[in-house]
């Protein structure tokens, strides 16, 4: 211990006149290309079709272009669901492969414009939404491609809505102020282990994840909770005076999900590792949940809540 603490302090002494760190290049011939997953099933009156989203990964110093993205999709795999006794496959469909009208509409039920989209997104979906989301049913997802088998396994736990959700003047500003916060509040389930994640959408926005999205139950189990629910703030975002505020008069979405452990573990350490920069960081690996792979099979319990905030 003190033959470590002599060798930093030889390094802090050493400043302005040379450095004690040496650059660290990765070796590129370590890199073994894994595959990348990311699958969900929803329940909830608005959900979309399951879906599987299957990419290869790309080392850390490559090249990063419309081209590369559109070689990381991993094609004609065998890709189904297993519950119940139940198979169901699903289908690889491309944006390119698509016809109008379907294509523009499907690009704008997904918040996007079809000139901002440049890239041939591919997807493995339930086209004929044969896989039914439940409460307490055991998946699995299972990808074959050529030599390799991943699997990953997920739930749908119980759903714990909103029970009332309201706006107020955010603190220190003025009462005639354009924006409100908003406060809500739930029934947590005593005894459970709970875990939590949402989305919000402005007008004529999509509905998008925040920075930290997730939460569990660790400090109110069992409790009538209230809390502030901040507006999403995209990873591109930069933060504001107004950042986490809605819009008054604006008609807002909400999407609330109950999700198991293994979703929340996931994007709770995505989320950390986002905000672990700089050189003095500490590493944080992501927790998922594919075996032979990388990414997340989530089963999650949603409610989509549409309001508009009160101009007073």
């Amino acid at each position: 211990m003190k033959r470590i603490f002599f060798y930093w302090m030889t390094c802090l002494a050493a400043v302005g006149v040379t450095s004690c760190e040496q650059e660290y290049t990765p070796d590129g011939k370590t890199y073994e290309k894994q595959i990348v997953i990311e699958s969900y099933i929803e329940k909830s009156n608005s959900a979309y079709p399951v879906y599987a989203l299957i990419t290869y990964s790309l080392p850390f110093y490559s090249s990063f272009g419309i081209d590369v993205v559109n070689n990381s999709y991993v094609h004609d795999a065998d890709v189904s669901i297993e519950y119940n006794s139940r198979r169901v496959q699903l289908q690889e469909i491309c944006l390119n492969d698509l016809q109008e009208p379907f294509k523009s509409e499907l690009l704008k039920s997904l918040g996007y414009k079809q000139d901002s989209v440049k890239t041939d997104i591919c997807v493995y979906v339930d086209i004929n939404r044969e896989v039914i989301a439940e409460e307490g049913i055991d998946y699995r997802l299972r990808v074959i491609k050529d030599k390799d088998t991943l699997t990953g396994y997920t739930t749908i736990p119980q759903l714990i809505p909103i029970d009332s959700i309201w706006f107020e003047i955010p603190p220190g500003t003025p009462k005639d102020s354009s924006y409100a916060q908003m406060f809500c509040i739930i029934s947590d389930i005593p005894g459970h282990k709970d875990f939590y994640r949402y989305f919000t959408a402005g007008q004529n926005e999509r509905l998008i994840a925040n920075t930290n999205s997730v939460t569990d139950d660790v400090f109110y189990d069992g409790q009538k909770f209230k809390f502030t629910l901040i507006k999403a703030l995209g990873p591109d975002e930069k933060f504001g005076d107004y950042s986490g505020l809605f819009h008054r008069k604006d008609t807002i979405q909400i999407k609330w999900c109950n999700i198991p452990q293994s979703h929340y573990d996931f994007w709770n350490t995505l989320e950390t590792s986002r905000t672990r920069q700089g050189p003095f960081s500490s590493y944080v690996r992501i927790d998922g949940n594919i075996d032979r792979g990388l990414g997340i099979f989530g089963g999650q319990n949603c409610a989509y809540y549409t309001l508009i905030v009160p101009d007073k």
